[in-house]
């Protein structure tokens, strides 16, 4: 039997800032973003507290900010999912994106329940020329379930040794193969074998619009003119997301058929997309969000001094993960108490994400001199929470505003996530 699953729920996240590249823009995230940030942000996105939890993550990442020891539990933990999730990390070609719904499909076809499937990439620092930031999450079910999008086939793979990019052990920097040679036989020709294969097993069938997603965009494009599909549309105003791209091409394709083609580094991958009544309405949705944004000439980096070196503590980050990631409190006769006192025991609760400014003020020590502005949120629970606000942004008195997870700093060898105040949009 042919392991298939269902499309039940989307959500995209793509960063408001659009810097100018030679072939359009890109989606630039913030300096305190990065792959986990965005992906949990995408997975709360889902609201999947309307939804029947989850039985495993899969993340998909060629960016992860912890290379050793991973970073898919912190995104379960951020975005408040069970801790007897089973997760999965993929990290080693932007084909990921595809090949975690084939796992998920499996797992669903095997009992598992509901998947989510979260892909992220936050740009490089060495530099990658067409590369964006952004996250996609898809909560997937079993075929048939109620309220299906559309219904997501995977079909052929492809494996061989011919790498785009990689890093040997004591590497200070990825090494990388001539562009010229990787993108044409690791990529596109990986794409056209998986096109050709999909073509040979259905003859009489009518075809798929093709959606091609490969390591170069130029040569990714040329394949899909050719199999006669529509072009990236997606790329001019968001930039290669890696991992995600695939699956932002996939929500913007939901108006029709399609076989989707992801290749890089040797690997391939093929998805038969089904779209549902529901799936034009969604793909209108997202190809808004991808419209829109805010054209700058950069980012500002990041203002904290040189030298800035919190202490941090891995038992103190284990211990308090559920105050820092989670956002809980102790429930106490009907008032969540947070941060909850020490040793204080009882039944844990998550604070709500949004509320609205009651104070603020300034901040001209921590993290850099020009200031960062503080807020106190009334929450809509009636709690009230003491924060940062996001780079870039100012919060006025009564504004409603949103908590959204971001870095603090790497004080002590360990990145520090907490959340900062947002504008609701």
């Amino acid at each position: 039997m042919t392991a298939r699953c269902e499309l039940l729920a989307a959500a995209t996240i793509l960063p408001d800032d659009r810097v100018r590249t030679r072939g359009g823009h890109r989606c630039a995230a913030q300096y305190d973003e990065d792959a986990v940030t965005l992906a949990a942000q995408a997975v709360i996105a889902l609201r999947q507290d309307r939804l029947e939890p989850p039985s495993a993550l899969i993340f998909a990442t060629v960016t992860p900010p912890y290379e050793e020891g991973g970073c898919a539990q912190l995104v379960a933990e951020i975005a408040g999912l069970p801790s007897q999730l089973f997760t999965v990390e993929l990290t080693a070609t932007p084909r990921d994106g595809l090949a975690a719904v084939r796992l998920a499909c499996g797992l669903i076809c095997a009992g598992g329940g509901h998947v989510l499937v979260c892909a992220s990439h936050r740009r490089r620092a060495d530099g990658e020329r067409e590369a964006g930031d952004g996250a996609v999450a898809l909560l997937l079910g079993p075929p048939g379930a109620e309220g299906g999008i559309a219904l997501l086939t995977p079909v052929h793979s492809h494996a061989e040794e011919l790498r785009d990019r990689w890093r040997l052990p004591g590497d200070l920097a990825p090494r990388e193969g001539d562009a010229s040679f990787t993108d044409e036989l690791g990529s596109t020709r990986v794409a056209r074998l998986l096109a050709e294969a999909r073509q040979a097993g259905e003859p009489g069938e009518e075809a798929p619009q093709p959606i091609v997603v490969a390591s170069s965009s130029r040569a990714a494009g040329r394949l899909e003119r050719a199999l006669g599909g529509p072009g990236d549309q997606a790329f001019v105003r968001t930039g290669l997301l890696g991992c995600a791209h695939p699956l932002l091409r996939m929500l913007l394709c939901l108006g029709e058929p399609s076989l989707l083609l992801a290749a890089s580094g040797g690997l391939g991958e093929s998805l038969l997309v089904e779209p549902e009544a529901a799936g034009a309405a969604l793909a209108a949705e997202v190809s808004g969000r991808v419209a829109a944004g805010r054209e700058v000439d950069a980012v500002p980096p990041s203002p904290a001094a040189l030298g800035f070196d919190p202490y941090a503590s891995g038992p103190r980050a284990w211990r308090e993960r559920g105050q820092d990631l989670r956002l809980e409190g102790v429930l106490r006769d009907g008032e969540i108490l947070y941060p909850p006192p020490a040793g204080l025991q009882g039944p844990r609760q998550p604070l709500p994400r949004r509320g609205r400014v009651i104070t603020h003020t300034f901040d001209y020590v921590y993290p850099g001199a020009d200031g960062v502005q503080m807020v106190v949120l009334e929450l809509e629970d009636g709690s009230r929470f003491y924060c940062q606000v996001l780079p870039g942004q100012r919060l006025q008195i009564d504004e409603e505003a949103q908590l959204l997870p971001r870095r603090l700093h790497e004080g002590g060898g360990m990145i520090q996530y907490f959340w900062k105040a947002a504008q609701c949009r």
